[in-house]
């Protein structure tokens, strides 16, 4: 049996209220077409809820000119609950998405003009290319950068979930993973130092090796144009020991879904 990945179908963000964030995520990035908007009990969640059944309203939503949708997760039979300590970057698992741009310096000089939580200042990424963090009224960090791959044009900056920052102990063994399971076979950097573009993030000071991953071949199959090409960054710490916050129940995580076809 084979398979194929057409792209990345959405980002989950758990939040603890929906309705504010699907305001702010749609005044951000533009993920205004609502996929399905649903208040229910998650049975087919149960693997992942610590075997127990929770009522919570989900709302999933695109940006018509491209990129993976945005499905936000409110628990409504029990309050979400943050992170027991502080989330740096390097600590392991999905540190922060990544946001598809026209013209990145653009969306900073908007983003400033519109007064939303931009983290630092705008930088260069180990490629030249500029870019720059912002975060979301919880927390969540999304990294701003270019793009030339478009769905349909709507005259916006931005479009949606380009990929994501994840945090590795051992890059060598998930360079390998990522390359063998999801195909992301091309390097574009790979990189040791200190960076310019992390200094403004938790933990941003410490020494890195990043390495950015994309797909060689264009995507094919369903919602492939739509969804557009994608791209992983890969980080390990090398100054400290990272922790590990991928067991903090779901709905308070990102989560990251992939179309496959098989």
């Amino acid at each position: 049996m084979s398979y194929n990945i057409s792209g990345i179908q959405q980002v989950g963000i758990g939040i603890p209220n929906v309705h504010e964030a699907f305001a702010w995520y749609r005044k951000a990035f533009g993920t205004d077409i609502p996929v399905f908007d649903e208040a229910a009990e998650a049975n087919l969640m149960l693997p992942y809820t610590g075997g127990k059944p929770h009522k919570r309203h989900a709302i999933l939503a695109i940006n018509l000119q491209g990129g993976g949708g945005f499905e936000i997760w409110q628990y409504t039979s029990r309050v979400p609950q943050p992170s027991e300590f502080d989330i740096q970057l390097g600590d392991l698992g999905f540190y922060a998405a990544k946001i598809k741009c026209k013209n990145v310096r653009e969306t900073y000089e908007k983003y400033i003009d519109q007064k939303l939580d931009v983290v630092g200042l705008l930088t260069k990424d180990p490629a030249g290319k500029e870019t720059f963090f912002v975060s979301d009224p919880y927390g969540n960090y999304f990294q701003l950068v270019e793009s030339n791959d478009w769905f349909t044009d709507l005259k916006m900056g931005t479009g949606s979930a380009y990929g994501m920052i994840i945090g590795v102990t051992d890059m060598d063994k998930s360079l390998e993973f990522y390359k063998r399971i999801l195909g992301y076979d091309e390097k574009v950097y790979d990189s040791e130092g200190n960076f310019a573009d992390f200094k403004s993030l938790p933990g941003g000071e410490f020494y890195f090796r990043r390495v950015l991953l994309r797909h060689s071949k264009a995507r094919s199959g369903a919602f492939s144009r739509m969804l557009g090409s994608s791209e992983i960054e890969l980080v390990q710490v090398k100054e400290r020991q990272p922790s590990l916050y991928s067991k903090i129940g779901f709905g308070e995580i990102w989560v990251l879904s992939m179309c496959v076809l098989i």
